[in-house]
Protein backbone atom coordinates (compact mmCIF):
# COMPACT_ATOMS: atom_id res chain seq x y z
CA UNK A 1 0.00 0.00 0.00
CA UNK A 2 1.10 3.71 -0.61
CA UNK A 3 2.54 5.29 2.69
CA UNK A 4 1.95 8.67 1.49
CA UNK A 5 -0.28 10.63 -0.66
CA UNK A 6 -0.88 14.66 -1.63
CA UNK A 7 -3.10 16.52 -0.47
CA UNK A 8 -4.11 18.64 -3.19
CA UNK A 9 -5.31 22.61 -3.74
CA UNK A 10 -5.08 25.27 -6.21
CA UNK A 11 -2.94 28.04 -5.72
CA UNK A 12 -5.13 30.81 -5.01
CA UNK A 13 -4.47 32.28 -1.85
CA UNK A 14 -0.93 34.23 -1.14
CA UNK A 15 0.85 31.03 -0.44
CA UNK A 16 3.69 33.18 1.76
CA UNK A 17 0.66 33.46 4.17
CA UNK A 18 -0.83 30.04 3.97
CA UNK A 19 1.82 27.51 3.40
CA UNK A 20 2.28 26.80 6.80
CA UNK A 21 -1.30 26.62 8.11
CA UNK A 22 -1.75 24.18 5.22
CA UNK A 23 1.33 21.55 6.29
CA UNK A 24 -0.53 22.14 9.77
CA UNK A 25 -4.34 20.40 7.68
CA UNK A 26 -2.03 18.03 6.09
CA UNK A 27 -0.47 16.36 9.42
CA UNK A 28 -4.49 17.05 10.83
CA UNK A 29 -5.44 15.07 8.00
CA UNK A 30 -3.20 12.60 8.22
CA UNK A 31 -3.32 11.71 12.13
CA UNK A 32 -7.46 11.37 11.52
CA UNK A 33 -6.65 8.91 8.38
CA UNK A 34 -3.74 7.20 9.35
CA UNK A 35 -2.20 7.57 6.55
CA UNK A 36 0.39 10.11 5.80
CA UNK A 37 -0.64 13.44 3.24
CA UNK A 38 1.63 15.96 2.26
CA UNK A 39 1.15 19.32 0.66
CA UNK A 40 0.64 19.23 -3.29
CA UNK A 41 -0.15 23.08 -4.68
CA UNK A 42 -0.80 22.80 -8.45
CA UNK A 43 -1.53 25.73 -10.86
CA UNK A 44 -4.96 24.85 -12.07
CA UNK A 45 -7.63 22.04 -11.79
CA UNK A 46 -7.04 19.67 -14.59
CA UNK A 47 -3.66 19.49 -13.25
CA UNK A 48 -4.95 18.42 -9.91
CA UNK A 49 -7.09 15.93 -11.42
CA UNK A 50 -4.32 14.41 -13.32
CA UNK A 51 -2.64 14.13 -10.44
CA UNK A 52 -5.51 12.33 -8.72
CA UNK A 53 -5.55 10.17 -11.88
CA UNK A 54 -1.86 9.76 -11.54
CA UNK A 55 -1.99 8.10 -8.01
CA UNK A 56 0.38 11.11 -6.51
CA UNK A 57 -3.25 12.63 -4.72
CA UNK A 58 -5.05 11.15 -2.56
CA UNK A 59 -7.17 14.04 -0.92
CA UNK A 60 -8.23 17.44 -2.70
CA UNK A 61 -10.24 20.23 -2.69
CA UNK A 62 -12.14 20.47 -5.92
CA UNK A 63 -14.89 22.59 -7.74
CA UNK A 64 -17.88 20.67 -8.87
CA UNK A 65 -17.45 20.38 -12.74
CA UNK A 66 -13.70 18.82 -11.68
CA UNK A 67 -15.45 16.49 -9.33
CA UNK A 68 -18.49 15.29 -11.73
CA UNK A 69 -15.58 14.44 -14.35
CA UNK A 70 -13.85 12.40 -11.56
CA UNK A 71 -16.76 10.67 -10.01
CA UNK A 72 -18.10 9.61 -13.94
CA UNK A 73 -14.55 7.64 -14.05
CA UNK A 74 -14.77 6.36 -11.18
CA UNK A 75 -11.30 8.15 -10.29
CA UNK A 76 -12.05 9.93 -6.71
CA UNK A 77 -15.74 10.18 -4.27
CA UNK A 78 -17.13 12.92 -2.43
CA UNK A 79 -16.58 12.67 1.35
CA UNK A 80 -17.91 15.89 2.47
CA UNK A 81 -19.00 19.68 1.22
CA UNK A 82 -18.70 22.34 2.81
CA UNK A 83 -21.67 24.72 4.06
CA UNK A 84 -21.35 28.17 4.19
CA UNK A 85 -23.81 29.81 6.38
CA UNK A 86 -25.88 26.63 5.91
CA UNK A 87 -25.64 26.62 2.21
CA UNK A 88 -24.53 23.55 0.44
CA UNK A 89 -25.05 25.22 -3.14
CA UNK A 90 -24.74 28.52 -5.01
CA UNK A 91 -25.59 30.65 -8.02
CA UNK A 92 -23.62 31.92 -10.96
CA UNK A 93 -24.36 35.99 -11.57
CA UNK A 94 -23.34 38.08 -14.88
CA UNK A 95 -22.47 41.45 -13.36
CA UNK A 96 -22.27 44.98 -14.72
CA UNK A 97 -21.46 48.07 -13.53
CA UNK A 98 -24.63 49.59 -12.08
CA UNK A 99 -26.22 51.61 -14.95
CA UNK A 100 -24.96 49.56 -17.67
CA UNK A 101 -26.67 46.56 -20.02
CA UNK A 102 -29.78 45.41 -18.34
CA UNK A 103 -30.28 42.35 -20.55
CA UNK A 104 -27.86 39.76 -21.56
CA UNK A 105 -28.74 41.18 -25.28
CA UNK A 106 -27.23 43.87 -24.25
CA UNK A 107 -23.70 42.30 -23.26
CA UNK A 108 -23.13 41.37 -27.60
CA UNK A 109 -20.24 42.87 -28.31
CA UNK A 110 -18.81 43.89 -24.82
CA UNK A 111 -15.76 42.96 -22.77
CA UNK A 112 -16.31 40.11 -20.61
CA UNK A 113 -14.04 38.78 -17.54
CA UNK A 114 -14.01 35.32 -16.17
CA UNK A 115 -12.13 33.57 -13.25
CA UNK A 116 -10.61 30.63 -15.05
CA UNK A 117 -11.89 27.94 -17.57
CA UNK A 118 -13.00 25.67 -15.40
CA UNK A 119 -14.36 27.77 -12.74
CA UNK A 120 -18.26 26.81 -12.26
CA UNK A 121 -20.01 29.80 -11.48
CA UNK A 122 -16.88 32.21 -12.79
CA UNK A 123 -16.93 30.91 -16.95
CA UNK A 124 -19.04 27.46 -17.11
CA UNK A 125 -21.94 27.96 -16.11
CA UNK A 126 -22.67 31.35 -17.56
CA UNK A 127 -21.66 29.94 -20.93
CA UNK A 128 -23.93 27.29 -20.94
CA UNK A 129 -26.65 29.73 -20.07
CA UNK A 130 -25.89 31.96 -22.82
CA UNK A 131 -25.72 29.14 -25.26
CA UNK A 132 -28.52 27.93 -24.00
CA UNK A 133 -30.72 31.49 -24.68
CA UNK A 134 -29.39 31.10 -28.23
CA UNK A 135 -26.67 33.16 -28.28
CA UNK A 136 -23.41 32.14 -29.91
CA UNK A 137 -20.49 32.43 -27.23
CA UNK A 138 -17.76 31.47 -29.50
CA UNK A 139 -18.85 35.15 -31.39
CA UNK A 140 -20.87 37.07 -28.74
CA UNK A 141 -18.25 38.89 -26.92
CA UNK A 142 -15.73 41.61 -28.25
CA UNK A 143 -13.18 40.11 -25.73
CA UNK A 144 -12.51 38.01 -22.78
CA UNK A 145 -10.14 38.08 -20.29
CA UNK A 146 -9.44 36.04 -17.42
CA UNK A 147 -8.70 37.04 -13.70
CA UNK A 148 -7.74 33.93 -11.56
CA UNK A 149 -10.28 34.90 -9.21
CA UNK A 150 -13.60 36.16 -8.23
CA UNK A 151 -12.92 39.31 -6.90
CA UNK A 152 -10.70 40.20 -10.07
CA UNK A 153 -13.26 39.52 -12.07
CA UNK A 154 -15.47 42.00 -9.70
CA UNK A 155 -12.53 44.50 -10.04
CA UNK A 156 -12.52 43.97 -13.64
CA UNK A 157 -16.04 45.26 -13.74
CA UNK A 158 -15.53 48.04 -11.17
CA UNK A 159 -12.55 49.29 -12.80
CA UNK A 160 -14.12 49.91 -16.60
CA UNK A 161 -11.34 46.78 -17.63
CA UNK A 162 -14.74 44.87 -18.63
CA UNK A 163 -18.06 45.64 -19.23
CA UNK A 164 -19.60 42.32 -17.35
CA UNK A 165 -18.22 39.68 -15.10
CA UNK A 166 -18.92 36.67 -14.03
CA UNK A 167 -19.00 35.39 -10.64
CA UNK A 168 -20.92 33.37 -7.74
CA UNK A 169 -23.35 34.21 -5.21
CA UNK A 170 -26.35 33.25 -3.53
CA UNK A 171 -30.28 33.71 -3.99
CA UNK A 172 -33.19 33.86 -1.93
CA UNK A 173 -35.08 31.04 -3.13
CA UNK A 174 -38.15 32.99 -3.23
CA UNK A 175 -37.88 36.40 -4.06
CA UNK A 176 -34.82 35.28 -6.87
CA UNK A 177 -33.15 38.28 -5.61
CA UNK A 178 -28.82 38.06 -4.19
CA UNK A 179 -29.12 37.98 -1.41
CA UNK A 180 -25.04 37.20 -0.12
CA UNK A 181 -22.36 38.25 -2.99
CA UNK A 182 -18.48 39.48 -2.97
CA UNK A 183 -19.70 42.91 -3.76
CA UNK A 184 -22.47 43.22 -0.71
CA UNK A 185 -22.26 43.88 2.87
CA UNK A 186 -23.26 41.48 5.48
CA UNK A 187 -26.84 43.07 5.46
CA UNK A 188 -27.00 42.51 1.57
CA UNK A 189 -26.27 46.49 0.81
CA UNK A 190 -24.11 46.90 -1.93
CA UNK A 191 -20.06 48.01 -1.63
CA UNK A 192 -19.01 48.26 -5.09
CA UNK A 193 -20.91 50.03 -7.54
CA UNK A 194 -22.40 45.99 -8.80
CA UNK A 195 -25.78 44.79 -10.25
CA UNK A 196 -26.55 41.35 -11.28
CA UNK A 197 -28.39 41.05 -14.77
CA UNK A 198 -28.92 37.38 -14.67
CA UNK A 199 -28.67 34.36 -11.72
CA UNK A 200 -27.69 30.43 -12.83
CA UNK A 201 -28.30 27.89 -10.69
CA UNK A 202 -27.98 25.97 -7.55
CA UNK A 203 -25.17 25.10 -8.70
CA UNK A 204 -23.35 22.40 -5.73
CA UNK A 205 -20.31 23.70 -3.38
CA UNK A 206 -16.73 22.65 -4.29
CA UNK A 207 -15.89 19.90 -2.15
CA UNK A 208 -13.71 17.37 -0.57
CA UNK A 209 -12.49 14.23 -2.65
CA UNK A 210 -10.45 11.15 -1.94
CA UNK A 211 -8.89 9.20 -4.63
CA UNK A 212 -10.80 5.47 -5.09
CA UNK A 213 -7.04 4.23 -4.64
CA UNK A 214 -7.21 5.78 -0.90
CA UNK A 215 -8.05 2.78 1.70
CA UNK A 216 -11.49 2.62 2.02
CA UNK A 217 -10.87 2.69 6.00
CA UNK A 218 -8.79 5.89 5.49
CA UNK A 219 -11.83 7.62 3.47
CA UNK A 220 -14.39 6.40 6.37
CA UNK A 221 -12.00 7.76 8.99
CA UNK A 222 -11.40 11.60 7.07
CA UNK A 223 -15.17 11.92 6.90
CA UNK A 224 -15.89 11.41 10.21
CA UNK A 225 -13.23 13.56 10.87
CA UNK A 226 -14.74 16.57 8.77
CA UNK A 227 -17.96 15.83 10.17
CA UNK A 228 -16.80 17.04 13.48
CA UNK A 229 -14.04 19.37 12.97
CA UNK A 230 -13.27 21.58 15.90
CA UNK A 231 -9.91 23.48 17.28
CA UNK A 232 -7.09 24.20 14.92
CA UNK A 233 -8.38 21.77 11.70
CA UNK A 234 -11.38 23.55 11.64
CA UNK A 235 -9.26 27.28 11.54
CA UNK A 236 -7.52 26.05 8.88
CA UNK A 237 -10.31 25.00 7.02
CA UNK A 238 -12.34 28.35 7.42
CA UNK A 239 -9.10 30.52 6.91
CA UNK A 240 -7.66 28.46 3.76
CA UNK A 241 -10.63 27.32 1.93
CA UNK A 242 -13.36 29.46 3.10
CA UNK A 243 -15.60 26.90 5.50
CA UNK A 244 -14.70 24.45 8.41
CA UNK A 245 -18.95 23.35 8.66
CA UNK A 246 -18.87 20.67 6.49
CA UNK A 247 -21.56 18.07 5.11
CA UNK A 248 -22.55 14.80 3.19
CA UNK A 249 -24.20 15.70 -0.11
CA UNK A 250 -27.51 14.01 -0.94
CA UNK A 251 -26.85 11.34 -3.74
CA UNK A 252 -28.37 13.68 -6.12
CA UNK A 253 -26.50 16.88 -5.38
CA UNK A 254 -24.70 16.68 -8.52
CA UNK A 255 -27.28 15.85 -10.74
CA UNK A 256 -28.48 19.41 -12.07
CA UNK A 257 -24.79 20.62 -13.12
CA UNK A 258 -24.33 17.34 -14.13
CA UNK A 259 -27.38 17.27 -16.77
CA UNK A 260 -26.22 20.55 -17.90
CA UNK A 261 -22.74 19.46 -18.77
CA UNK A 262 -24.20 16.53 -20.37
CA UNK A 263 -26.57 18.69 -22.02
CA UNK A 264 -23.97 21.27 -23.24
CA UNK A 265 -22.15 17.96 -24.74
CA UNK A 266 -24.83 16.61 -26.60
CA UNK A 267 -25.64 19.47 -28.22
CA UNK A 268 -22.11 20.03 -29.54
CA UNK A 269 -21.87 23.87 -28.74
CA UNK A 270 -18.50 25.32 -27.60
CA UNK A 271 -19.58 26.95 -24.31
CA UNK A 272 -17.66 24.12 -22.42
CA UNK A 273 -13.62 24.73 -23.02
CA UNK A 274 -12.16 22.15 -24.57
CA UNK A 275 -10.91 20.16 -21.73
CA UNK A 276 -14.22 19.86 -20.39
CA UNK A 277 -15.38 18.59 -23.42
CA UNK A 278 -13.26 15.85 -23.33
CA UNK A 279 -13.59 14.64 -19.88
CA UNK A 280 -17.04 15.09 -20.51
CA UNK A 281 -16.88 12.34 -23.16
CA UNK A 282 -16.12 9.95 -20.91
CA UNK A 283 -19.06 10.32 -18.48
CA UNK A 284 -21.90 8.26 -17.89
Amino acid sequence: MRETWGFGIVRSIDWSDGKASFEDLCELASAAAGIRFTPFVASSYDELSAAIQDGEVGLAWLPPVPTIDLQARELASVLAIPARRGATSYHAAFIVRRGGPKTLAELRGRRAAWVQRDSAAGYLVPRMHLAAQGFDVLRFFARELFTHSHSGVIDAVCSGDADVGATFCNVDAVSGKVIRSAWQDDNGTSIRPIEAIATMGPIPNDALVAAADVPAAARSALTRWLLTLDGRAKEIFDALLGSGDFRVPATNHYEVLRHALRAAHARGHDALPPSSRMRMRVGR
